[in-house]
């Protein structure tokens, strides 16, 4: 597998660490102008929901309109197939975290994807991360409806 070259684009200058050991990308990074030629997958945070997506090469003409990414569903321990296109404003879309293509196998023409066993893991801990999040603004929620 091809790895892009990121030329004068730098993910990393674009990525902060996080209190908790988890990258998150700063809004920044999608509307970069990069010259990647392939496609990037990432895992990203897409209108709420942690989600493993392939991203294609941003053109300036369209980084604000919509970006087109590739969704794919988790099927079993580390595989994951495609699930589905998905345009989305930038506005909808966060990535946490570019993945090294070294760490992932590809099936183009099955749309089966496999993760390393460490990006499985760095993946549980933004999912118990975001859930954790996510059960504190609901106990919040509802004392302050109780209140």
């Amino acid at each position: 597998m091809a790895t892009a070259a990121l030329g004068t684009y730098n993910a990393d200058a674009h990525i902060r660490q996080s209190a908790s050991s988890i990258t998150f990308a700063t809004p920044s990074m999608l509307t970069q102008t990069h010259v990647e030629t392939d496609p990037r997958f990432a895992f990203a945070r897409v209108k709420g929901d942690i989600c493993l997506v392939q991203l294609h090469p941003i053109q300036p003409e369209t980084s604000r309109e919509s970006l087109g990414i590739i969704v794919f569903r988790h099927e079993f321990v580390s595989i994951f197939r495609y699930s589905h296109d998905l345009r989305v404003s930038p506005e909808d879309i966060r990535v946490l975290e570019l993945l090294d293509e070294d760490r992932i196998r590809y099936e183009e023409d099955n749309g089966t994807v496999f993760l390393a066993k460490d990006l499985m893991a760095q993946l549980r801990r933004m999912l118990d991360a975001s859930n954790m999040i996510r059960m504190q603004r609901e106990r919040q929620g509802r004392r302050r409806r109780s209140n």
